[in-house]
């Protein structure tokens, strides 16, 4: 089904509730301080909001606060590489066993 404008309302929304449901994830990632997860559902869930095209535009509120998260995640990434203490070597060795 689509109407005149050639947009498939079910798909639409079927693209934007994957991307709220990845966005939420990420947010969830992200506050248990797994910002590398984070950053890669905030990726995903861009991608898929990009595609969301309809007259009204409302997909592109989406992008912008994805865009933003994403953004703020990677600033915690950045500011975790240089500012956070990294745990001793035996301590690494034995959470990789």
């Amino acid at each position: 089904m689509s109407n005149p404008n050639g947009v498939d309302p079910i798909h639409l929304r079927q693209l934007r509730a994957m991307a709220e449901n990845l966005c939420t994830l990420a947010n969830r990632h992200r506050d248990n301080h797994n910002y590398v997860v984070a950053h890669a559902l905030y990726g995903r869930a861009l991608s898929v909001a990009q595609k969301i095209h309809t007259p009204e535009n409302d997909g592109n509120v989406l992008v912008s606060r994805t865009r933003t998260d994403q953004q703020a995640v990677l600033e915690m990434l950045r500011s975790g590489e240089s500012g956070l203490e990294r745990p001793p070597l035996e301590k690494a060795q034995k959470v990789g066993q």
